[in-house]
């Protein structure tokens, strides 16, 4: 497995591959005899420590950890020349698993690629995806239409394709009790300040919803991304300034009080292809409003409010109706129940009967 990303990504993949294999460390040796994390590259590993999270016994007796800290660009020049890096890799394997589309070069007989989002057609990655997607003897994937795009759009055999649950329940190792909610009913967004999950919009709907008499405030957890400036800049003209934090650096073990903390998730979206964010904030007792993506409404069905990212006003009024909500004990066990069976148990037995299927194929 490419566990690159574990170490350089606390949240969206690395999380994945992180919780992924601590879940598979923990299955009968009958089901998976030996994992071998490779990590490949020199780029910062700002999860090293414990915070990877390969300290345990499950994982230490069951893992073979190997670092090629080479440089990205060297490393696929020498592998283009010569098998012997793809070998190293690879090395011994029956599958390798990536969750990055073409990388790292691995030399194995079945290799299987997570499919988390789709780049569009202009992205300069499109290219690289489509060429990983046709390689790939097995595909990942975290919900039915992004299964269904796979075959439709790109001409993936259904029999290639495996829909795994995502895992939610990685926070409560490190928060065994619900930790106290804030009075102050906190809007939590939750994910790096992109285009593509509108911030903006979810300032405006903000404003909008303190219009109406609301004392909420609103958190905005996440790095700098390609709207961070945009962000910024509305920001500081935002009436309503004062009530908003934004936390450009998270701490990955602060997130669970974090987020525990909060009464509603405001998650805005042009495109995601898994429900992972939305289901974490419903395994905690928030109430869930976002875009009304099909993986979205796939898994959280009639327990989230869908909005359009463009109608601040609407968006206001689905806030203040899950806030309400979030007061009565009932609807936040429900949010919780919908999430529940989405674990990393369940999400490695998953991977592992695909896994197996595709073996028995190949």
């Amino acid at each position: 497995m490419d566990y690159t990303p574990a170490a350089g990504h606390a949240p969206g993949t690395g999380r994945y591959v992180r919780e992924l294999v601590r879940a598979l460390a923990r299955e009968p040796a009958t089901e998976l005899r030996r994992l071998r994390l490779v990590e490949v590259g020199r780029a910062p590993r700002p999860m090293a420590g414990t915070a990877l999270g390969l300290q345990g016994p499950d994982v230490l007796h069951r893992a073979e950890h190997r670092q090629l800290r080479l440089p990205r660009r060297a490393l696929a020049l020498a592998a283009r020349i010569h098998p012997g890096p793809g070998r190293w890799i690879g090395g011994g394997c029956q599958i390798f698993h990536r969750s990055a589309p073409g990388w790292p070069p691995a030399e194995t007989p079945v290799q299987t690629l997570a499919v988390a989002e789709f780049p569009s057609e202009q992205a300069p990655a499109a290219p690289v995806f489509r060429a990983a997607v046709r390689r790939a003897d097995g595909l990942i994937v975290f919900s039915a239409e992004a299964a269904d795009r796979l075959t439709r759009t790109f001409g993936v055999p259904p029999e290639r394709v495996f829909q795994v649950p995502v895992g939610t329940d990685h926070w409560e190792r490190d928060l065994p009790d619900p930790p106290e909610r804030r009075p102050t009913r906190d809007v939590l967004v939750l994910g790096a300040v992109r285009r593509s999950r509108h911030p903006v919009a979810a300032l405006r709907a903000f404003e909008a919803l303190r219009q109406r008499g609301s004392s909420s405030r609103l958190l905005v957890v996440g790095r700098p991304g390609d709207a961070a400036e945009e962000f910024r800049t509305a920001l500081r003209a935002s009436p309503v300034a004062s009530e908003v934090r934004w936390i450009e650096a998270p701490d990955e073990a602060r997130m669970p009080a974090c987020v525990g903390g909060a009464r509603a998730l405001l998650h805005l979206t042009d495109d995601e292809a898994t429900p992972v964010t939305p289901l974490e904030a419903g395994r905690h007792g928030l109430g869930v409003v976002a875009s009304p993506t099909p993986a979205f409404k796939e898994a959280l069905g009639t327990t989230a409010h869908f909005v359009d990212p463009g109608d601040p006003a609407g968006v206001a009024a689905a806030l203040e109706e899950v806030l309400d909500r979030a007061e009565d004990p009932r609807e936040r066990e429900g949010w919780i129940r919908n999430a529940s069976p989405f674990t990393w148990r369940a999400c490695a037995v998953a991977h592992l009967a695909a896994w197996k299927t595709i073996l028995h194929g190949a």
